[in-house]
Protein backbone atom coordinates (compact mmCIF):
# COMPACT_ATOMS: atom_id res chain seq x y z
CA UNK A 1 0.00 0.00 0.00
CA UNK A 2 1.03 3.69 -1.01
CA UNK A 3 1.31 6.40 1.85
CA UNK A 4 -2.14 8.20 0.75
CA UNK A 5 -3.82 4.66 1.05
CA UNK A 6 -2.15 3.44 4.30
CA UNK A 7 -3.06 6.89 5.87
CA UNK A 8 -6.47 6.18 5.06
CA UNK A 9 -6.73 3.02 6.64
CA UNK A 10 -9.24 3.07 9.70
CA UNK A 11 -6.65 1.54 12.26
CA UNK A 12 -4.33 4.30 10.81
CA UNK A 13 -6.21 7.03 11.33
CA UNK A 14 -7.40 6.37 14.71
CA UNK A 15 -3.46 5.99 15.17
CA UNK A 16 -2.23 9.24 13.90
CA UNK A 17 -5.15 11.54 14.88
CA UNK A 18 -6.92 12.41 18.35
CA UNK A 19 -10.40 11.90 18.11
CA UNK A 20 -11.50 15.69 18.93
CA UNK A 21 -8.90 16.32 15.98
CA UNK A 22 -9.92 18.04 12.74
CA UNK A 23 -7.30 16.03 10.20
CA UNK A 24 -7.56 18.50 7.18
CA UNK A 25 -4.84 21.02 8.49
CA UNK A 26 -2.39 18.15 8.79
CA UNK A 27 -3.59 16.20 5.48
CA UNK A 28 -2.62 18.95 3.40
CA UNK A 29 0.90 18.79 5.10
CA UNK A 30 0.86 15.22 3.88
CA UNK A 31 -0.27 16.03 0.61
CA UNK A 32 2.66 18.67 0.03
CA UNK A 33 4.60 15.90 1.65
CA UNK A 34 3.39 13.87 -1.29
CA UNK A 35 4.12 16.13 -3.82
CA UNK A 36 7.95 16.00 -2.72
CA UNK A 37 7.88 19.64 -1.22
CA UNK A 38 11.18 19.40 0.25
CA UNK A 39 10.88 22.08 1.89
CA UNK A 40 8.77 19.56 4.83
CA UNK A 41 12.25 19.52 6.62
CA UNK A 42 12.36 19.06 10.48
CA UNK A 43 12.30 22.78 10.54
CA UNK A 44 9.57 23.04 7.96
CA UNK A 45 7.22 20.76 8.57
CA UNK A 46 3.33 21.82 9.62
CA UNK A 47 2.28 21.37 13.69
CA UNK A 48 -0.42 18.97 13.32
CA UNK A 49 1.43 16.96 10.93
CA UNK A 50 4.09 16.59 13.51
CA UNK A 51 2.28 15.59 16.41
CA UNK A 52 0.83 12.53 13.86
CA UNK A 53 4.12 11.54 13.40
CA UNK A 54 4.78 11.75 16.66
CA UNK A 55 1.38 10.11 17.91
CA UNK A 56 2.73 7.42 15.26
CA UNK A 57 6.36 7.01 16.77
CA UNK A 58 5.20 6.69 20.05
CA UNK A 59 2.43 3.77 19.40
CA UNK A 60 5.64 2.26 17.90
CA UNK A 61 7.60 3.01 21.04
CA UNK A 62 9.87 5.17 20.43
CA UNK A 63 10.67 8.18 22.24
CA UNK A 64 9.96 11.72 20.76
CA UNK A 65 11.44 13.96 23.31
CA UNK A 66 15.19 14.68 23.98
CA UNK A 67 14.42 14.24 27.69
CA UNK A 68 13.45 10.59 27.10
CA UNK A 69 9.78 11.76 27.80
CA UNK A 70 6.92 10.31 25.22
CA UNK A 71 5.63 13.31 24.57
CA UNK A 72 3.23 14.98 21.37
CA UNK A 73 3.69 18.60 21.74
CA UNK A 74 3.58 19.20 17.40
CA UNK A 75 7.44 20.11 17.80
CA UNK A 76 10.50 18.08 15.57
CA UNK A 77 12.91 18.69 17.62
CA UNK A 78 16.09 16.94 19.00
CA UNK A 79 13.81 14.17 20.13
CA UNK A 80 11.30 13.53 17.27
CA UNK A 81 14.58 13.76 15.27
CA UNK A 82 16.43 10.95 17.44
CA UNK A 83 13.12 8.81 17.11
CA UNK A 84 13.18 9.14 13.74
CA UNK A 85 16.90 8.39 13.09
CA UNK A 86 16.55 5.19 14.97
CA UNK A 87 13.15 3.79 13.12
CA UNK A 88 15.28 4.59 9.87
CA UNK A 89 18.37 2.56 10.91
CA UNK A 90 16.54 -0.35 12.78
CA UNK A 91 15.17 -0.52 9.31
CA UNK A 92 17.53 -0.15 6.55
CA UNK A 93 15.98 3.08 5.14
CA UNK A 94 19.41 5.36 5.54
CA UNK A 95 23.00 5.10 4.90
CA UNK A 96 24.12 8.26 6.74
CA UNK A 97 23.09 7.23 9.91
CA UNK A 98 24.97 4.46 12.24
CA UNK A 99 24.63 2.85 14.92
CA UNK A 100 27.26 4.69 16.62
CA UNK A 101 25.37 8.16 16.10
CA UNK A 102 22.95 6.87 17.85
CA UNK A 103 24.45 5.41 20.50
CA UNK A 104 26.69 8.29 21.50
CA UNK A 105 28.88 8.51 24.72
CA UNK A 106 26.90 10.13 27.11
CA UNK A 107 26.16 10.46 30.51
CA UNK A 108 22.43 10.92 32.66
CA UNK A 109 23.29 14.83 33.17
CA UNK A 110 24.78 14.85 29.31
CA UNK A 111 22.49 12.84 27.09
CA UNK A 112 20.18 15.69 26.18
CA UNK A 113 23.15 17.88 25.63
CA UNK A 114 25.12 15.71 23.52
CA UNK A 115 21.68 14.25 21.45
CA UNK A 116 23.17 16.66 18.02
CA UNK A 117 25.58 13.81 17.87
CA UNK A 118 22.66 12.02 16.22
CA UNK A 119 22.29 13.65 12.27
CA UNK A 120 19.46 15.25 11.38
CA UNK A 121 17.40 13.04 9.51
CA UNK A 122 14.88 13.31 6.98
CA UNK A 123 11.30 12.39 7.11
CA UNK A 124 11.12 10.82 3.52
CA UNK A 125 7.77 8.94 1.62
CA UNK A 126 9.97 5.21 2.10
CA UNK A 127 10.14 5.97 5.55
CA UNK A 128 6.74 7.12 6.52
CA UNK A 129 5.32 4.29 4.38
CA UNK A 130 7.58 2.06 6.10
CA UNK A 131 6.03 3.50 9.83
CA UNK A 132 2.87 3.05 8.79
CA UNK A 133 3.27 -0.40 7.56
CA UNK A 134 4.51 -1.48 10.59
CA UNK A 135 2.21 -0.33 12.89
CA UNK A 136 -0.22 -2.00 10.68
CA UNK A 137 1.62 -5.28 11.02
CA UNK A 138 2.27 -4.99 14.80
CA UNK A 139 -1.41 -4.10 15.46
CA UNK A 140 -2.01 -7.68 13.71
CA UNK A 141 0.55 -9.16 15.58
CA UNK A 142 -0.60 -8.06 19.49
CA UNK A 143 3.14 -6.41 19.11
CA UNK A 144 2.62 -2.75 20.40
CA UNK A 145 1.37 -0.87 23.95
CA UNK A 146 -0.70 -3.72 26.07
CA UNK A 147 -1.23 -5.92 22.97
CA UNK A 148 -4.69 -4.75 22.28
CA UNK A 149 -5.49 -1.80 20.07
CA UNK A 150 -8.33 -0.19 21.87
CA UNK A 151 -6.11 0.19 25.31
CA UNK A 152 -3.35 1.25 23.27
CA UNK A 153 -5.62 3.94 22.05
CA UNK A 154 -6.76 4.68 24.97
CA UNK A 155 -3.28 5.54 26.60
CA UNK A 156 -2.03 7.03 23.54
CA UNK A 157 -5.24 9.67 23.71
CA UNK A 158 -4.51 10.31 27.45
CA UNK A 159 -0.99 10.84 26.98
CA UNK A 160 -1.66 13.54 24.14
CA UNK A 161 -4.39 15.34 26.08
CA UNK A 162 -2.06 14.86 29.65
CA UNK A 163 -5.56 13.51 30.73
CA UNK A 164 -4.15 11.53 34.09
CA UNK A 165 -6.70 8.97 36.37
CA UNK A 166 -7.19 9.72 39.74
CA UNK A 167 -6.92 7.13 42.52
CA UNK A 168 -11.08 6.61 42.46
CA UNK A 169 -10.43 6.37 38.24
CA UNK A 170 -7.17 3.97 38.79
CA UNK A 171 -9.28 1.68 41.50
CA UNK A 172 -12.02 1.61 38.61
CA UNK A 173 -9.64 0.56 35.74
CA UNK A 174 -6.87 -1.78 37.59
CA UNK A 175 -8.36 -2.68 41.02
CA UNK A 176 -9.55 -6.03 40.27
CA UNK A 177 -6.15 -6.62 38.40
CA UNK A 178 -4.33 -5.72 41.56
CA UNK A 179 -6.19 -7.63 43.67
CA UNK A 180 -5.92 -10.35 41.21
CA UNK A 181 -2.48 -9.86 41.16
CA UNK A 182 -1.63 -9.80 44.85
CA UNK A 183 -3.58 -13.10 45.30
CA UNK A 184 -1.48 -14.79 42.75
CA UNK A 185 1.61 -13.72 44.21
CA UNK A 186 0.44 -15.15 47.63
CA UNK A 187 -0.88 -18.44 46.76
CA UNK A 188 1.84 -18.91 43.97
CA UNK A 189 5.17 -18.09 45.88
CA UNK A 190 3.89 -17.49 49.25
CA UNK A 191 4.76 -13.56 49.58
CA UNK A 192 2.10 -10.73 50.31
CA UNK A 193 2.27 -7.76 48.15
CA UNK A 194 -1.24 -5.94 49.06
CA UNK A 195 -3.02 -4.35 46.48
CA UNK A 196 -2.85 -1.48 47.89
CA UNK A 197 1.10 -0.49 47.49
CA UNK A 198 0.60 -2.22 43.94
CA UNK A 199 -2.12 0.49 43.05
CA UNK A 200 -0.09 3.28 44.95
CA UNK A 201 2.76 2.76 42.40
CA UNK A 202 0.61 2.74 39.53
CA UNK A 203 -0.31 5.81 41.16
CA UNK A 204 2.94 7.19 41.49
CA UNK A 205 4.54 6.26 38.75
CA UNK A 206 2.09 6.68 35.50
CA UNK A 207 -0.99 7.86 37.20
CA UNK A 208 -2.68 5.12 35.33
CA UNK A 209 -1.31 6.18 31.92
CA UNK A 210 1.45 4.29 30.25
CA UNK A 211 4.11 6.70 29.43
CA UNK A 212 7.74 4.99 29.03
CA UNK A 213 11.08 6.71 29.15
CA UNK A 214 13.78 6.02 27.25
CA UNK A 215 17.32 6.88 28.94
CA UNK A 216 20.10 7.34 26.42
CA UNK A 217 22.72 6.41 28.70
CA UNK A 218 21.64 3.19 29.55
CA UNK A 219 21.22 2.61 25.57
CA UNK A 220 24.55 3.87 25.13
CA UNK A 221 26.04 1.90 28.25
CA UNK A 222 24.26 -1.36 27.02
CA UNK A 223 25.50 -1.09 23.33
CA UNK A 224 28.91 -0.37 24.72
CA UNK A 225 28.48 -3.71 27.11
CA UNK A 226 26.56 -5.71 24.07
CA UNK A 227 27.59 -4.24 20.59
CA UNK A 228 26.27 -7.78 19.06
CA UNK A 229 22.49 -7.53 20.45
CA UNK A 230 19.82 -6.01 18.90
CA UNK A 231 19.46 -2.26 18.80
CA UNK A 232 15.59 -2.25 19.18
CA UNK A 233 15.97 -4.79 22.06
CA UNK A 234 18.35 -2.93 23.57
CA UNK A 235 16.56 0.52 23.38
CA UNK A 236 13.66 -1.67 24.78
CA UNK A 237 16.04 -2.21 27.86
CA UNK A 238 16.90 1.56 28.22
CA UNK A 239 13.22 2.81 28.94
CA UNK A 240 11.01 2.32 32.15
CA UNK A 241 7.88 0.59 30.96
CA UNK A 242 4.42 0.10 31.49
CA UNK A 243 1.76 0.91 34.70
CA UNK A 244 4.56 0.63 36.61
CA UNK A 245 7.75 2.45 34.78
CA UNK A 246 9.87 -0.39 35.47
CA UNK A 247 13.51 0.08 33.93
CA UNK A 248 13.35 -2.66 30.68
CA UNK A 249 16.52 -4.03 31.84
CA UNK A 250 14.94 -5.70 34.75
CA UNK A 251 12.59 -7.67 32.83
CA UNK A 252 13.54 -11.00 34.20
CA UNK A 253 13.27 -10.12 37.70
CA UNK A 254 9.21 -9.64 36.63
CA UNK A 255 9.27 -12.57 34.89
CA UNK A 256 9.01 -11.16 31.54
CA UNK A 257 10.72 -12.69 28.18
CA UNK A 258 12.77 -9.74 27.53
CA UNK A 259 12.18 -6.03 27.51
CA UNK A 260 9.54 -5.75 24.49
CA UNK A 261 6.95 -7.66 26.57
CA UNK A 262 6.91 -5.06 29.24
CA UNK A 263 5.54 -2.76 26.43
CA UNK A 264 3.28 -5.64 24.89
CA UNK A 265 2.11 -7.24 27.94
CA UNK A 266 -1.43 -6.78 28.31
CA UNK A 267 -2.55 -4.20 31.28
CA UNK A 268 -3.51 -7.15 33.60
CA UNK A 269 0.09 -8.61 32.92
CA UNK A 270 1.84 -5.12 33.69
CA UNK A 271 -0.07 -5.32 37.11
CA UNK A 272 1.05 -8.26 38.04
CA UNK A 273 4.42 -6.95 36.96
CA UNK A 274 4.47 -4.21 39.22
CA UNK A 275 3.75 -6.97 42.21
CA UNK A 276 6.13 -9.17 40.72
CA UNK A 277 8.96 -6.08 41.10
CA UNK A 278 7.96 -5.30 44.99
CA UNK A 279 8.41 -8.89 46.28
CA UNK A 280 11.98 -8.13 47.92
CA UNK A 281 9.98 -5.34 50.08
CA UNK A 282 7.65 -7.81 51.22
CA UNK A 283 8.67 -6.76 55.00
CA UNK A 284 6.95 -3.72 54.29
CA UNK A 285 4.02 -4.76 51.07
CA UNK A 286 2.41 -7.46 53.46
CA UNK A 287 1.63 -4.36 56.07
CA UNK A 288 -2.00 -3.31 56.01
CA UNK A 289 -0.69 0.07 58.41
CA UNK A 290 2.56 0.42 57.26
CA UNK A 291 4.79 3.09 59.06
CA UNK A 292 6.68 6.03 58.13
CA UNK A 293 9.96 3.77 57.75
CA UNK A 294 7.97 1.77 55.48
CA UNK A 295 7.38 4.16 52.75
CA UNK A 296 11.15 5.32 53.00
CA UNK A 297 12.30 1.65 52.20
CA UNK A 298 9.97 1.10 49.18
CA UNK A 299 10.08 4.71 47.77
CA UNK A 300 14.21 3.71 48.39
CA UNK A 301 13.39 0.36 46.29
CA UNK A 302 11.70 1.45 43.69
CA UNK A 303 12.78 4.85 43.16
CA UNK A 304 16.73 4.45 43.97
CA UNK A 305 18.60 6.66 46.63
CA UNK A 306 17.40 10.29 45.59
CA UNK A 307 13.69 9.17 46.51
CA UNK A 308 13.80 11.97 49.35
CA UNK A 309 14.50 14.91 46.87
CA UNK A 310 11.28 14.67 45.06
CA UNK A 311 9.52 13.21 47.74
CA UNK A 312 8.33 10.40 47.02
CA UNK A 313 8.08 8.34 49.79
CA UNK A 314 5.27 11.12 51.26
CA UNK A 315 3.72 10.70 48.11
CA UNK A 316 3.50 7.06 48.02
CA UNK A 317 2.15 7.14 51.28
CA UNK A 318 -1.00 9.42 50.45
CA UNK A 319 -1.56 7.09 47.13
CA UNK A 320 -1.46 3.96 49.61
CA UNK A 321 -3.66 5.70 52.28
CA UNK A 322 -6.35 6.90 49.51
CA UNK A 323 -6.33 3.47 48.11
CA UNK A 324 -7.14 1.95 51.62
CA UNK A 325 -10.34 4.60 52.17
CA UNK A 326 -11.08 3.65 48.83
CA UNK A 327 -11.04 -0.10 48.95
Amino acid sequence: MDVAALVNDPIIRKIVTHPDDDTVTWQSDLQRFLEHDIRLTRRSVGELAISAVQRLLIFLGYSTSASGAFSIDGDFGRGTNRAVAQFQFEHQLSSTISRKDLCYPCQWNTAKKLITSVPEATLTEPTLTAMLSVAKERCKNKQIMTGELESALFHLNALHRRRFLNCREILEHYGQSAQTASEGIREQEGITVRAEWILAIIRQETAGVIRPRFEQHYLSRLNRNHPEQSLPELRMQSMSLGLGQIMGTNYQAVGASNATALFTAPVEKQVIFVGEFLKPRESQTRKGDPTTEDFRKVARFYNGPQYAAHLYHEQLARWFREFRLLM
